[in-house]
């Protein structure tokens, strides 16, 4: 879906998180709206004849269509936690045919949270207790759809490899040790700029302007500005 009136410039696509929803994006969709054309992907499971995908591979299918009907490939790929593990998959697919779109991820795993049941148990109380709701959308809905997505990225092992720019930003009160030793390995382009905070603080006001400083030294940088 267009998220503002589109314009022309680069193209940025915004990958929802955990639940679907892309509420948490607002200011993020605020300022890249500024230098081109942005839309927003929601979770699939959000309507009542809906049934949620469960697994990183069927929203990656599902979402690669979705992509396709766009007027031209995106520039960039952004998404928070499952949203980056999204984008990631959709850059390998849009590699594969010839395009080199940017990514941005907002601490997104990479090495299996269900590798320790303690850690897995603990990060879905966390999202679970972290759901709002989403323009109307029914509370179960969320639930049933966010429960989905847990399924598919506590499970998710990042194991293939592309040079699409990314920029990762990690959190720093999160043990991202392991994932970020991951995402090292999968990419020749990468770039890593933490924020303070959880991963449920990250687009909060007080970090809202620095993730939106490194996005932007990022994309000037790496060359993704269109005029």
């Amino acid at each position: 879906m267009p998220l503002g009136r589109p314009r022309p410039g680069r193209c940025s696509v915004l990958i929802h998180p955990a639940g679907g929803g892309l509420g948490a994006y607002t200011g993020v969709g605020f300022a890249l709206r500024r230098t081109g054309p942005v839309f927003g992907i929601r979770g699939y499971g959000l309507a009542a004849d809906e049934t949620p995908d469960r697994t990183v591979t069927a929203m990656t299918d599902r979402y690669q269509r979705l992509l396709r009907e766009l007027p031209e490939p995106p520039d960039l790929l952004f998404g928070w936690s499952l949203g980056g593990v999204l984008a990631w998959e959709l850059a390998a697919r849009m590699r594969a045919e010839g395009h080199r779109p940017h990514v941005v991820m907002v601490d997104s795993p990479s090495a299996g949270i269900d590798r320790d049941p303690a850690s897995e148990r603990r990060w879905r109380e966390r999202v679970r207790a972290s759901l709002t709701e989403e323009g109307g959308i029914d509370a179960d809905l969320v639930a049933r759809t966010a429960e989905a997505h847990l399924d598919a990225v506590v499970s998710y092992r990042v194991t293939g490899h592309h040079d699409c720019p990314t920029l990762l930003m990690p959190c720093g009160d999160e043990d991202n040790e392991a994932h970020l030793a991951s995402w090292h390995a999968a990419t020749s382009d990468l770039t890593v700029r933490p924020l303070t905070g959880t991963h449920f603080t990250a687009f909060d006001g007080e970090r809202l302007p620095v993730l939106l400083g490194h996005l932007d030294t990022f994309l000037a940088r790496t060359g993704a500005h269109r005029d």
